[in-house]
């Protein structure tokens, strides 16, 4: 079994197409099918099902990708450990982030890490903590942005900053106040994440904390689509503020800060333990400290402006 056959053996699991797989590992289809075919052999079973121009995999099929993309990424570490030790600092760097964080983190963090690690290949792929925690579990993620605590005995995570919830409101929404108890959310329409999903157990769980059961009348896993729901008038939310400062125009929302408890959560990165952490990952996470605190002074700078403007109103 060789290196090349289970790179190719990913192209036609990814495009499902034997056409489109060899173009993407640059060899003809037929040099492409001898070698599927010569793997195929060399496991005893058929890893493809051809349904006419589709292919898709079949049960040992998909048993095997899962070892073929753990093999050929620790493959790849093995290259790039080589690489930082050599000063090249080249290969890659697959990050997961949370839908919210990557609305206002990613872009100034990408920019600053691009400019350190201009040959560095970046990933970052938006998902839920649950799905982050699996990435890095298989191997598909190097590191993760997501919410903690996590409590799985092979990952280390490391705080980052406290990601603080307001409740959002339709600007058509007769709220009457800027601050709001969470017992208030009682009588208000709500859209939230689905029942399964971290923030919206948080949000569940601070609610229960005031005594508050939410009347949850639209349930969406897009937090871009709930607020477009909000604006649009179908209910209330409640998401990260810094989330919704940086999506939709503030005279479509209300943003209202919440207390009594004042509703909060930790956003940490998360890696594998024993997994080695090259130079890049670790600028990366040094630069997601940084960011995050520049972001946060701006963000309190510009409360601070407001506030002032209210006040001599």
């Amino acid at each position: 079994m060789e290196l090349r056959q289970l790179e190719y053996f990913m192209a036609v699991a990814t495009h499902q197409n034997f056409s489109r797989a060899a173009e993407h590992v640059h060899v003809s289809q037929p040099s492409l099918s001898i070698q599927i075919g010569g793997l195929e052999k060399e496991l005893g079973t058929r890893l493809f099902d051809r349904l006419g121009r589709k292919v898709v995999l079949t049960q040992a099929g998909e048993l095997f990708q899962v070892h073929v993309e753990r093999a050929l990424r620790e493959v790849e570490q093995a290259e790039q450990v080589v690489h930082e030790l050599l000063g090249a600092k080249r290969g890659r760097l697959v990050v997961g982030t949370l839908s919210t964080v990557n609305s206002y983190l990613i872009a100034p963090l990408v920019s600053r890490f691009k400019q350190r690690f201009p040959n560095i290949h970046l990933q970052v792929h938006a998902q839920p903590s649950s799905e982050i925690v699996n990435g890095l579990l298989t191997n598909r993620l190097d590191i993760g942005i997501c919410l903690l605590p996590l409590t799985h005995a092979h990952v280390t995570t490391i705080p980052l900053f406290e990601e603080r919830l307001a409740l959002i409101a339709p600007a058509t929404m007769n709220i009457g106040k800027r601050r709001a108890r969470m017992q208030d959310l009682a009588q208000l329409p709500l859209v939230l994440m689905p029942a399964d999903y971290c923030l919206r157990k948080m949000v569940e769980s601070e609610c229960a904390k005031a005594g508050v059961h939410p009347q949850v009348v639209l349930e969406m896993t897009s937090p871009e689509g709930i607020l477009q729901a909000v604006a649009e008038g179908t209910g209330a939310t409640i998401l990260p503020e810094l989330y919704v400062k940086s999506r939709l125009p503030a005279s479509q929302l209300q943003v209202i800060d919440l207390y009594d408890p004042t509703p909060r959560h930790t956003v940490g990165l998360a890696y594998l333990t024993k997994r080695h952490r090259g130079q890049a990952a670790e600028e990366f996470a040094a630069l997601c400290e940084t960011t995050m605190r520049d972001l946060q002074s701006g963000s309190n700078l510009s409360l601070r402006n407001r506030r002032r403007k209210r006040t001599a109103a």
